[in-house]
C-alpha cells in the first residue's frame, strides 16, 4: 500500500509544500515585481518626469520679460555730409561711433505657442513612459523562461525523492529477508545500485537547477539559491474563449503615440497665428544715435509695440497638417496589425493548452496504473515471485510516468502564463 498512498497524496503534498515553506518561497508575481525594480530602465521615467519638468519650467519662461545687454562700436571711412552748408551751423558727424543699451522685450500675444509646446512635451513625456512600460513587459519573457524551467527541476528533484525513499524502503525489507535466508543478497545490491542511479539524477538535476537560479537571481536581483528558496507554481485559469481585451502595454503606446502626433497640430496653428509683443530700448551713443546731428555722449530711449502675422504661407501650414494625418494613419495601421497578431496567437495557444490538458488526463490514468503494477511487483518480490530487476525495472517505469505527469502539469501553467501576458491578462 505505500507506493498506490504515495501516487494518491503526491499532489496534495505538491501544493502543500509551498505554503509549509512560508518565508523561503517566492511567486512568480514577485519575481515579475523584483525584476523590474532590477533593471535600469525602471529608473528611466523618473528621468523623464524631471526633463519634461524642466522643459515645462523653460516655456513658462519664455513668456517672461526678457532683457538683453548690447554694445557695438564701429568706424566708417565715409560718413553723411550735406552738399551746402548753412551760416552758424556746423555739421560735423564722426566717422566712428559707440553705443551700449539695454533692451527689454514682452510678448504679449504668443498665438497659444507657448501653450502648444507644453502640450507637446506632456505627450512626448507620456509616450516615453509607456515605452518603458513596455520594455519591462518584455522582462516578464525572460522571468518566465528561467522560473518555470527552475520549478520543473523542483519538483522533479521531489518526485526522486520520493522515489529513493521508496527504493530504501524496499532494500531495508530485502535485508530483512536476506537474514532470514529468503532471499538473495545480489537482490538488495541491485536495489542499492538503483538508489545511487536516483541519486546521480538528483545532483543532476540539481545542478542544473542551480544555474537556472542563477539566472533567475541576476534578474530579479536576488540570490535565490543562497537562500534555498522554492520557487512558488502559480495557479493558473485560462481565459474565456474569446478572450479578454486585456491591456497589452504597447495598445496603450500606439495611442498615446496618436495623441502626441495631434498635439503638434496645434503646435502648426500657434505657429503661423498673430503675435504681439511690447518692447523698449534704453541706452547711450556717440553720437547720438537718434540725431546725427548732435555729435555729443546721449542717452537715448524707444519703446513701442510690435506686431507680427505671416498669413500668407503658401499652404505649408496644411502640407505639416497632411504629413501628420499620414503618421496618424501609419500608427493606427501598426496597431491593427499588431492586434491581428494577438487574435492570430489566441488559436495556437488554445491547441496548446488543450493538447497539454489531454496529455495530463493520460499521464494520470498511466502513473495510476503503473503505480498499481508496482504494488503487485512489491508484495511478489516480498514472496520471491519477483526478481529484484523486474521491480526495478517497473519502479522506473512508474517514476517516468510522474516525471511526465508533472512536467506536463507546469508546462500547462507555463502556457497559460505566457499566453495571459501575451494577452495582457495581469491578475
Amino acid at each position: 500500500m505505500q507506493l498506490t498512498i504515495r501516487y494518491f497524496l503526491f499532489p496534495a503534498l505538491l501544493l502543500l509544500w509551498f505554503p509549509i515553506l512560508g518565508q523561503n518561497s517566492v511567486t512568480l508575481q514577485d519575481c515579475y515585481r523584483l525584476a523590474e525594480a532590477n533593471t535600469a530602465i525602471a529608473q528611466n521615467p523618473q528621468l523623464f518626469e524631471k526633463i519634461t519638468a524642466l522643459k515645462l519650467e523653460n516655456i513658462d519662461a519664455s513668456r517672461l520679460p526678457t532683457v538683453q545687454w548690447n554694445a557695438k562700436a564701429t568706424w566708417q571711412n565715409e560718413v553723411f555730409g550735406l552738399p551746402f552748408s548753412f551760416p552758424g551751423v556746423d555739421v560735423n558727424i564722426p566717422k566712428y561711433n559707440v553705443l551700449t543699451n539695454l533692451e527689454a522685450n514682452y510678448v504679449l500675444l504668443d498665438g497659444g505657442f507657448a501653450e502648444a509646446k507644453k502640450t507637446v512635451e506632456k505627450a512626448k513625456l507620456a509616450v516615453d513612459n509607456q515605452s518603458v512600460t513596455v520594455e519591462l513587459n518584455k522582462l516578464r519573457e525572460q522571468v518566465d523562461r528561467f522560473f518555470f524551467g527552475a520549478a520543473l527541476l523542483q519538483t522533479q528533484t521531489k518526485t526522486l525523492e520520493l522515489t529513493q525513499k521508496d527504493l530504501a524502503a524496499k532494500a531495508t525489507q530485502l535485508e530483512a529477508a536476506v537474514r532470514h535466508g529468503v532471499a538473495l543478497e545480489s537482490e538488495v545490491l541491485k536495489l542499492q545500485v538503483e538508489q545511487l542511479k536516483v541519486q546521480a539524477k538528483i545532483e543532476e538535476i540539481g545542478s542544473d537547477s542551480r544555474a537556472l537560479l542563477a539566472v533567475l537571481s541576476s534578474l530579479i536581483g536576488r540570490n535565490l539559491e543562497e537562500e534555498k528558496t522554492i520557487l512558488q507554481v502559480p495557479t493558473v485559469s485560462t481565459p474565456p474563449l474569446g478572450g479578454a481585451e486585456g491591456a497589452r502595454p504597447e495598445l496603450a503606446l500606439f495611442d498615446l503615440q496618436k495623441t502626441q502626433v495631434l498635439a503638434s497640430a496645434d503646435l502648426i496653428d500657434a505657429q503661423w497665428s498673430p503675435k504681439v509683443a511690447a518692447f523698449a530700448i534704453s541706452g547711450i551713443g556717440y553720437p547720438d544715435p537718434l540725431n546725427f546731428f548732435d555729435n555729443k555722449i546721449s542717452p537715448y530711449f524707444i519703446g513701442g509695440v510690435q506686431f507680427s502675422w505671416k498669413f500668407l504661407d503658401w499652404k505649408q501650414a496644411d502640407r505639416e497638417r497632411q504629413q501628420l494625418s499620414v503618421q496618424s494613419q501609419l500608427i493606427e495601421n501598426q496597431k491593427q496589425t499588431f492586434t491581428q497578431n494577438l487574435e492570430h496567437q489566441d488559436g495556437k495557444f488554445r491547441e496548446d493548452i488543450a493538447k497539454l490538458q489531454n496529455q495530463i488526463q493520460r499521464d494520470e490514468e498511466i502513473a495510476k496504473l503503473q503505480a498499481e503494477i508496482l504494488k503487485q511487483l512489491s508484495s511478489q518480490l516480498d514472496n520471491g515471485v519477483a526478481t529484484a530487476t523486474d521491480y526495478l525495472l517497473q519502479s522506473d517505469a512508474e517514476l517516468q510516468a510522474r516525471l511526465a505527469m508533472e512536467a506536463h502539469r507546469v508546462q500547462l501553467v507555463q502556457v497559460e502564463t505566457a499566453w495571459r501576458t501575451w494577452k495582457g491578462i495581469d491578475d
